[in-house]
């Protein structure tokens, strides 16, 4: 099985699981998947800053054996106490059970005095008081209270919860932004405690009741802790007045804790965003890449919910998100062990069998493989054992599967004709090969030692029989031998030396001078550009270079940043790649390579017509501009646009886009840019005095 079908397996397995997981927590196993963001919830929220309720008070009668006629008459002096000392309000969450309407008048009296009493809608006490709301404390299944409405629907009918209704009444409610009048619930965190006073210390006048006056009053017969009715998510025990108190602070503070309407889509969708990621990045990952991505992703999908609920107050769900991307990665990060394993068992009973000299079973097994560097080395081992069993159609089978199941990289003829352990070539012709330097259009670049002189050399190496049609490969292979002793006679110390030139292994390739320097290309980058004026002193070292080659009669033909070397510890600048570029010249490959770069050929290139020097110069300005502003004068998404702008448009004037490079760079360029080659510089040595001259101007 091929790389490309591995993947395309692994992420067809991911997205069927991750679907299956989707369909489950939401559905059969969705009370499990809910207790999971409770737990979620309840760990952030015990963090939340309570609001406190400063202007609130809990007073607190004490059963004791009190009977019922007893606490209520308890009730009813406290109450006459409180109003008398100037309460703002008074508020009664659970008061006691009455029966019967013999009490009813006489707390009618109290109720509809100036100080407002609230009392729950389904009490007696209701029927003779105007200020009431409801009162139900829902916890959940594990008798955890998390929520609380707003508002009940009954009878038709919207009613406030008893909180609500007190700041209905003192018009404290209905301009927070963040709560959406169709969504019910509000959120609970903690309790922030409220001063607390006993029933005894008011009526018995001992001076602790002086401080009510202007102040929210819960009335309740439970005592702190004794009369607790519900557990918050920060662990706290509350009884109906600290609740009460509590929900009243926030409503009032407009510091609630809401779930806005659209934070639904966003519950929804982010966990079909987060199985669509698993599917597109976790498959055909190492499990070390696996482990990073999912702690990753899981850490910013519990940081989110944890800014929501701490920094914005707003309950978002994101435990489903997190527990579908973790079993993803879970699945993932065993189909990468079990995928290895068997390609490293197959491997090892492959390789038993080529050395065993069966051949056949071997490739069978190797077949079974991921491909692999080390797999390519045996894989040529392979071909050359089956040519030696005089069975060159095997070998040729061999070969074609490895070009099957390439996937980019090296070709397979760089990868596997030049053999050597991690695909890199052991010997070509006298050279032997050290390391792969890097890799172009046409080939690659090998670090070599010439044993015979132990030199070292750059050795480029160019797969000719696999670029050129048969009918082409003849005339391709005299061009290139004889362009390669050509640049070998060029002796110049801005041009890179070639050595020696030959073929081996099906391979065409050129040994020369190594310079341990980096290409241009690096200075191309926005952020690393070069000084203005170094710039135009490289460029005009490459004027230089270029008017000697061509006063020798040759011409490069792919001048590009890339091709020019740099060595910043020696300040030694060379040209590469003499030799090179004519081997396509007027040639489409079998592969469609054509000669040189786009964006930095000249009109007279593009249009295929006979190249002078002046080419490589109009080369050599695109080069410049890119030096100094970071990206080529002409862009275009296709090559047909691409040639339209370079034989017809002018490109933008650099002084206006780069700080420090005087309007003299614009007259440079605006000549070597020219669009007929007699209009540039008439040669590379006046190309270079003009940019010498611009240089002492630059920054």
């Amino acid at each position: 099985m091929s790389e490309r079908a591995k993947e395309y397996r692994d992420r067809m397995v991911v997205l069927s699981f991750v679907s299956v997981l989707l369909v489950l927590i939401y559905g059969p196993l969705a009370p499990w998947f809910v207790a999971a963001d409770r737990f979620l919830f309840d760990l952030f929220a015990g963090n939340v800053r309570a609001t406190s309720a400063a202007n609130s008070v809990i007073v607190s009668i004490d059963p004791g054996r009190k009977t019922k006629d007893e606490l209520l008459a308890e009730y009813g002096r406290l109450l006459e106490t409180l109003q008398a000392e100037g309460a703002a309000r008074i508020i009664l969450p659970d008061p006691p059970a009455m029966d019967g309407d013999d009490s009813l008048p006489g707390w009618s009296a109290l109720l509809s005095a100036e100080t407002p009493v609230f009392v729950p809608m389904d009490h007696r006490l209701a029927d003779v008081s105007s200020r009431s709301g409801v009162f139900n404390l829902q916890p959940d299944a594990d008798d955890v209270l998390r929520t609380s409405r707003l508002w009940y629907l009954g009878g038709g009918t919207m009613s406030p919860s008893l909180p609500l209704a007190v700041a209905l009444a003192s018009n404290a409610f209905g301009t927070d932004p963040r709560i959406d009048r169709s969504d019910f619930f509000i959120f609970h965190s903690r309790y922030e405690p409220v001063r607390r006073l006993a029933a005894e210390q008011i009526v018995v006048g001992d001076g602790m009741g002086d401080g009510l006056s202007g102040k929210t009053v819960f009335l309740d017969a439970a005592p702190e802790l004794i009369g607790a009715v519900a557990v918050l998510p920060s662990g706290q025990f509350v009884t109906p007045s600290e609740i009460s108190a509590q929900l009243l602070a926030e409503i009032e503070q407009e510091r609630t804790i809401v779930s806005p309407s659209w934070v639904r889509a966003v519950e929804w969708l982010a966990p079909v965003l987060l199985a669509i990621i698993a599917t597109l990045f976790l498959p055909d990952r190492s499990r070390r890449d696996i482990v990073v991505i999912a702690a990753v992703m899981i850490a910013a999908v519990i940081l989110i919910e944890a800014l929501f609920l701490l920094v914005g107050r707003m309950r978002i769900d994101m435990g489903r998100a997190a527990i579908i991307f973790l079993g993803a990665s879970i699945l993932s990060w065993w189909l990468a062990g079990a995928v290895k394993k068997a390609s490293v068992n197959a491997f090892r009973r492959g390789s038993d069998f080529l050395a065993a000299g069966r051949l056949e079973p071997a490739f069978a097994e190797f077949r079974r493989c991921e491909p692999t560097e080390t797999l390519a080395s045996a894989m040529y081992k392979l071909s050359l054992a089956f040519e030696e069993q005089a069975k060159p159609e095997r070998a040729d089978a061999v070969i074609r599967w490895m070009k099957k199941t390439q996937t980019g990289g090296d070709s397979p003829e760089n990868k596997f004709s030049l053999g050597g352990r991690k695909g890199t070539p052991q010997r070509l012709g006298r050279y032997v090969i050290e390391r792969r330097l890097g890799r172009g259009a046409m080939g690659a670049v090998y670090l070599a030692r010439d044993p015979r002189i132990n030199r070292a050399v750059a050795l480029k190496v160019i797969p000719i029989e696999k670029e050129f049609e048969d009918e082409e490969l003849e005339e391709a292979r005299l061009r290139f031998f004889r362009e390669a002793e050509s640049a070998g006679r060029l002796t110049h110390p801005n041009i890179i030396t070639v050595y020696d030139c030959g073929e081996d292994k099906h391979l065409a390739y050129i040994a020369m001078e190594y310079l341990q320097g980096i290409p241009m290309t690096q200075f191309c980058d926005p952020k690393k550009l070069l000084a203005p004026n170094k710039a135009l002193e490289l460029c005009a070292r490459t004027a230089e270079a270029l008017d000697y080659a061509h006063n020798q009669g040759v011409i490069h033909r792919d001048i590009k940043p890339a091709n020019i070397l740099y060595s910043l510890r020696q300040d030694l600048l060379k040209i590469s790649d003499f030799g090179v570029a004519r081997l396509t010249d007027n040639n489409r490959t079998k592969t469609g390579i054509v000669l040189g770069t786009p964006m930095y050929m000249s009109p007279e290139q593009l249009n295929a017509d006979p190249l002078t020097g002046h080419s490589d110069l109009f080369s050599l300005g695109v080069t410049l501009y890119e030096l100094l502003v970071g990206e080529v004068p002409f862009m275009a998404s296709n090559i047909a646009v691409l040639m339209t702008k370079i034989t017809t448009e002018d490109p933008s004037p650099v002084s206006n886009r780069r700080p420090g490079v005087p309007p003299s760079v614009d007259a440079v360029l605006f000549k070597a840019l020219a669009k007929r080659p007699e209009d540039r510089f008439a040669n590379g040595a006046e190309m270079a005095i003009a940019l010498r001259n611009c240089a002492k101007y630059a920054a």
